[in-house]
C-alpha cells in the first residue's frame, strides 16, 4: 500500500499512455505527439511550479490566472512601443511586483492568503478591463515575440525548452539550497522555523514574488503563442494550476508539494486531454474530468497527510 500511495501517479502515467495508444496506436505513441503534449503542458507546468512554491509554505495564491491574462495584454501592449526585449523585462517586473505586494498583506497585514489574492485577482481583473477595454491586442506584435513562443530549436518547441529551464531552477532551489529548506520548514512546521531563526515574513514574500514571476511568465509565453493578448486568456490557469499542484502531492513524497511531482500531475492531464481529443470526445467529457481528477487529488493529498502524521 505504501508503495501504491507512493508511486499510483506515476504508475497512472504509463497506464494512460497505454490505453490511448490502443486505442490510437497509429497517432497516440509517436514522437510527434509526445512533443506535442509537452508543448501543451508547458504553459500549465510553468505557472503550477509557482503555485508550488508558495503551497509549500502553506500559502494560497488565487490571483495567477488574472496575472497570466494581465501580463498577456501587457506584453501585447509593451512590445510594440518598447521592444520586445526590454517589454517583456517590464512585465516581468511587474508580475514579480504583484507577486511581492501579496507577500506584504499576507505577512505583514497579516491577511490570509485567501483573502489577499481575491481581492488581488479582482483587483486585476478590473485594471485589466480598464488597459484593454475588453478587446484582445494584437496590433503591432513584434516577430521576436511571437517566435519565442511559437519558434523552435531543431525539433523541440521553445515553450518545451522554457519549461524544462523553470522547472529545473525551481527544482534545484527547492531542494538544493538554504531558502528551500527554509521554505520546507516553514510549511512543516513555522512555529519550530521561527524559533530556529528563520524569518517567515522574507521568506514568505519571496516566494509570491517567484509565484508572480512564473504567472506573468505564462501569460507572456501565452501571448506569444497566441499573437495577441486577451483580457480573459489566462483565466483557465488558476483551476488547472491548483489540480496539477494537488495531484503532485500524492506522486512520489506522500501528502508534500514538489516540482516533480507538479510536473506528473501537468503530464496526466495532458495525456488525458490529448487522448480525449484523438477520441474526438465531447468538450464536456474534459470539463467533468477536469472537476473529477481535483476532487481527487485534494481529497487524496489529505489523506495521505493524515497517513503521513499518523506515522
Amino acid at each position: 500500500m505504501e508503495r501504491l500511495e507512493t508511486y499510483g501517479t506515476s504508475i497512472g502515467v504509463i497506464v494512460l499512455i497505454a490505453i490511448f495508444s490502443i486505442l490510437k496506436p497509429q497517432f497516440f505513441p509517436t514522437f510527434d505527439n509526445a512533443i506535442s503534449i509537452l508543448r501543451d503542458i508547458s504553459l500549465l507546468c510553468i505557472i503550477a511550479s509557482g503555485l508550488t512554491v508558495v503551497m509549500i509554505m502553506t500559502e494560497f495564491d488565487l490571483s495567477i490566472g488574472a496575472l497570466t491574462s494581465f501580463a498577456g495584454v501587457l506584453a501585447a501592449g509593451f512590445t510594440p512601443k518598447f521592444g520586445t526585449i526590454p517589454g517583456l523585462l517590464l512585465v516581468l517586473l511587474i508580475g514579480m511586483g504583484v507577486g511581492a505586494i501579496n507577500g506584504v498583506v499576507v505577512t505583514v497585514l497579516g491577511v490570509t492568503g485567501f483573502i489577499a489574492t481575491i481581492g488581488m485577482m479582482t483587483l486585476l481583473i478590473g485594471v485589466n478591463y480598464w488597459y484593454t477595454g475588453g478587446i484582445g491586442l494584437y496590433e503591432g506584435i513584434p516577430d521576436l515575440f511571437v517566435w519565442i513562443g511559437k519558434g523552435s530549436l531543431g525539433p523541440v518547441p521553445n515553450l518545451v525548452i522554457i519549461m524544462a529551464a523553470v522547472l529545473l531552477i525551481l527544482w534545484t532551489i527547492l531542494t538544493k539550497t538554504p531558502l528551500g529548506r527554509r521554505m520546507h520548514s516553514i510549511g512543516g512546521n513555522p512555529e519550530a522555523a521561527r524559533f530556529s531563526g528563520i524569518s517567515i515574513m522574507h521568506n514568505k514574500i519571496i516566494g509570491f514574488v517567484i509565484c508572480g514571476f512564473c504567472a506573468s511568465l505564462t501569460g507572456v509565453l501565452l501571448a506569444s503563442n497566441l499573437e495577441y493578448g486577451h483580457p480573459t486568456a489566462g483565466d483557465a490557469f488558476l483551476l488547472d494550476g491548483f489540480t496539477v499542484v494537488f495531484i503532485g502531492a500524492v506522486t512520489g513524497r506522500t501528502g508534500q508539494f514538489h516540482i516533480a511531482g507538479t510536473f506528473i500531475g501537468a503530464l496526466i492531464l495532458g495525456i488525458l486531454f490529448n487522448g480525449f481529443a484523438m477520441l474526438n470526445l465531447p468538450y464536456f467529457i474534459q470539463l467533468i474530468t477536469r472537476a473529477l481528477v481535483l476532487i481527487a487529488a485534494v481529497a487524496g493529498s489529505g489523506i495521505a497527510k493524515r497517513s503521513s502524521k499518523e506515522v
